[in-house]
């Protein structure tokens, strides 16, 4: 049963057609991931080629997280999120159609996600900067936590859907899923409403113009809680980055696994996050939001050290389950923490800047890892994610600003 938080956000049409359209998106999203991860590595048998794959998938958004945040503040949220959806969708549908023809090559695949990594942080910015202005603040931990519970979702049910597909329709076939969400949530966008009082988002708008990244930047330099949480998670990306790269390979040669395993343990991450970032909504902590994302994100290296103890299934399920608890409220905490931070006129700007930031550490990680998995193996390479995710929580620890930040 919905708690009474939960029941009356949702009850907002536009926010509840949002977080629909968002939802399904995200389902897409995880499907695609493992089916294209699976289909270049059972192509090619090359941590390179999944490093390269990694890398353009989230590499552009180092390119496109500035324009993306240009955009977001200077135009209408809600459509320019419609417009990425549908350019996305059909961008998506080239891979079924190639393999269609019999045309499809791992270039293409590398050309589609380089694509998706340029728009990616339309909605990545998008949601947090347009979520305000669908909800009243007294409600805003709960809307970021739907909606990093509905991106975690994707991540549960994504994998294991994908992995069953995988064998029914082909790895290429199973990506017209993830085309076919896009379109469902730009039609959903297309019925989203502003809640902001009429003028008063024009007038944002008119403002827009005589801002500058500068003032983002600045704002994140001089900002102890942004500057700390962003340089924190951008090390957690780094770590997945690489684990993104090992765990296929891990599934597959330690645990003599397939594709299954493969999306069932990418599924077993994401169930502990969808359970923790439902939990963030919902639950009141005795200490502060900024101290429990420094500890949590420890307890969250710590979790990958279980899968150096040996090829256990249930071993590797309950390390990265534990992992997925860890690290599914940290978001929900922190975009709390900046919503109240940043003002609205910089929203798409600064929550693009601290999200390219953020994200590039997936492919720093997937570049990184394509080339030293190879050199120093599989268990070092754990050792190094356990490591980049754990300390820099350690560290955030001492950080008297974080620690003292509460929602």
């Amino acid at each position: 049963m919905l708690t009474g938080s939960y029941s009356q956000i949702l009850s907002i049409p536009s926010f509840r057609n949002f977080w629909v359209g968002f939802t399904l998106s995200s389902v897409g999203d995880g499907i695609t991931l493992v089916a294209l991860n699976w289909y270049v590595w059972e192509t090619t048998q090359s941590p390179q080629a999944l490093g390269l794959l990694a890398f353009f998938y989230t590499g552009p958004v180092v390119i496109g997280g500035f324009l993306a945040g240009w955009l977001l503040d200077r135009f209408d949220r809600r459509k320019v999120i419609l417009i990425d959806n549908l350019l996305r969708g059909t961008i998506m549908l080239s891979i079924p159609l190639l393999h269609l023809l019999g045309w499809l090559q791992i270039w293409h695949i590398y050309v589609v996600v380089a694509f998706y990594g340029s728009m990616m942080m339309i909605s990545l910015a998008g949601g947090p900067s347009l979520v305000p202005s669908l909800v009243e603040p007294r409600f805003l931990n709960t809307a970021n936590a739907l909606e990093t519970f509905s991106f975690t979702l994707g991540s549960v049910l994504g994998p294991p859907l994908a992995g069953i597909l995988i064998g029914f329709l082909a790895a290429p076939n199973v990506v017209l899923i993830d085309a076919l969400t896009y379109f469902a949530f730009a039609f959903l966008l297309s019925r989203v409403r502003s809640s902001i009082p009429e003028g008063m988002n024009d007038q944002i708008k008119e403002d827009t113009p005589n801002l500058s990244y500068m003032q983002s930047v600045r704002l994140f330099i001089q900002d102890k809680v942004l500057l700390s949480t962003t340089l924190m998670f951008m090390a957690v990306n780094v770590g997945f980055g690489f684990a993104i790269v090992w765990l296929p390979v891990y599934a597959d040669q330690t645990l003599s696994g397939g594709a299954q395993l493969y999306g069932l343990l990418l599924g077993a991450i994401a169930a502990g996050q969808v359970l923790t970032a439902f939990l963030a909504g919902l639950v009141t902590l005795s200490i502060t939001l900024g101290f429990s994302i420094a500890l949590t994100q420890l307890v969250a290296g710590l979790a990958f050290l279980p899968l150096l103890l040996g090829p256990q299934r249930w071993l590797a399920f309950l390390s990265l389950t534990i992992y997925g608890l860890s690290t599914g409220p940290l978001t929900v905490w922190a975009q709390t923490l900046r919503m109240k931070i940043i003002p609205p006129e910089l929203r798409g700007r600064t929550f693009a800047l601290l999200r390219t930031i953020m994200m590039s550490g997936h492919p720093i990680g997937g570049l990184i890892a394509g080339g030293l998995l190879p050199l120093i193996g599989l268990p070092a390479m754990i050792l190094l994610s356990a490591l980049l995710t754990g300390i820099p929580g350690l560290l955030g620890t001492q950080v008297r600003a974080l620690r003292q930040s509460d929602g």
